[in-house]
């Protein structure tokens, strides 16, 4: 298997100790993303209240399709992506629009279908690179290289 091919959801959110450490508010959430990105779509979610469906595409042409979510813990999940498609998104996430770097924390799809329950870690500093390479360790983990 390819990990660098390999796609699947991912899920990041804010600590358990600082559930709402990230202050999600989902209408601002999505107006920084209109502000960030050339093409942009959200709306909340019917029947939930909490939960802002998004849809992203970069100037690269890479599309993020998820929601972001502030019931109980600060949280966006991303449907269908490569680690190097979401490093760039989750470099977004941690320089632009989270008040601190160090609160992000996020699991896989696949982890979570294997009941592995480990909550990792995005970088506080580095680039995309860095990130990707996070991203790559969770992957060799949990699916195996």
């Amino acid at each position: 298997m390819n990990i660098e091919e390999y796609t699947t959801s991912f899920l990041l959110y804010a600590p358990a100790k600082n559930p709402h450490g990230w202050q999600l508010d989902l209408n601002a959430f999505g107006e920084a993303l209109r502000e960030s990105f050339p093409e942009v779509g959200y709306q909340p979610e019917e029947g939930h209240p909490a939960r802002l469906g998004i849809w992203v595409l970069t100037a690269d042409g890479t599309e993020f399709d998820g929601f972001a979510d502030n019931e109980t813990r600060d949280t966006i999940a991303l449907r269908g992506n490569t680690i190097t498609e979401v490093a760039s998104f989750i470099a977004w996430l941690r320089d632009s629009y989270v008040p601190s770097p160090d609160l992000i924390r996020f699991t896989t799809e696949v982890a979570f279908a294997r009941g592995i329950e480990t909550d990792w870690r995005i970088p506080a500093v580095g680039g995309v690179d860095r990130i990707e390479e996070e991203l790559r360790q969770h992957l060799l983990v949990v699916v195996g290289g």
